[in-house]
């Protein structure tokens, strides 16, 4: 009597992610279930490609084979010294003075960002988070949910981590149930009241975000080569 709601759940790993999850989302349309398919959560290189797919509005009714083989060319290129050339550099810094002049608070992060765009493209991505709305507003996709960790400088993300979520639409955290625009994120903002309006970022800043391998500090990285064996226990366990 009720439509049982299907998920794809994704998670991180570099280039090695991105073309694993552009395979599988084949090998599922191939078995007729991706019209299926409510949500598709990501994080680190898995957002990656869903960034990439939710360019096209009519992404998952088209053939998934030319967009794993256009992705596959893509990462097989060697970029890492185009990604430092000079030009890129001056291409970097011009970018992070114009977001720091904009209002935005920069940091490794963004240039991290900056660099991702460089290995996925050929030329600068002015695609924002928002614009995805236009593959959503006839239901033709699934909800793409990019997320990302919230973690401290000085404990282990063993003991305290809150998941973000990133949707065209809003961002938030659901531990709190807090959430905000989409086209809102960075802006600042006083007792739930938008006080300074700053621009939307483009989408390579918020992959540089959903990047989260900076939330692994070295004494987690530490700590799982030498316990792997309870990691996945002390991962799950509940708080």
């Amino acid at each position: 009597e009720q439509v049982p709601v299907v998920a794809i759940m994704t998670t991180g790993g570099g280039t090695r992610a991105l073309t694993a999850m552009y395979a599988h989302l084949l090998s599922v349309q191939e078995l007729n279930v991706l019209d299926c398919v409510s949500y598709i959560t990501g994080l680190s290189g898995t957002t990656w490609t869903m960034s990439n797919l939710y360019e096209d509005p009519g992404w998952s009714q088209k053939d998934l084979k030319g967009t794993l083989n256009d992705a596959r060319k893509q990462v097989l290129k060697n970029k890492f010294l185009a990604c430092f050339a000079p030009d890129r550099l001056k291409y970097y810094l011009k970018e992070l003075c114009q977001r720091e002049q904009e209002g935005h608070q920069t940091c490794f992060t963004d240039l991290w960002g900056l660099i991702i765009e460089t290995m996925l493209h050929e030329k600068e991505d002015s695609h924002k988070l928002t614009d995805q709305q236009q593959a959503l507003n006839q239901g033709q996709n699934p909800l793409p949910i990019y997320l990302s960790l919230n973690v401290k400088d000085k404990i282990s993300d063993q003991d305290f981590r809150e998941w973000v979520e990133f949707t065209p639409y809003e961002v938030g955290f659901p531990k709190y149930g807090a959430f905000i625009r989409a086209e809102d994120f960075g802006s600042e903002f006083f007792m739930g009241r938008l006080m300074k309006k700053i621009p939307e970022s483009r989408i390579c800043f918020l992959e540089g975000i959903w990047s989260s391998v900076f939330s692994l500090n070295l004494m987690d990285a530490w700590y799982l080569s030498v316990n792997s064996e309870d990691f996945w226990h002390k991962w799950t366990r509940d708080k």
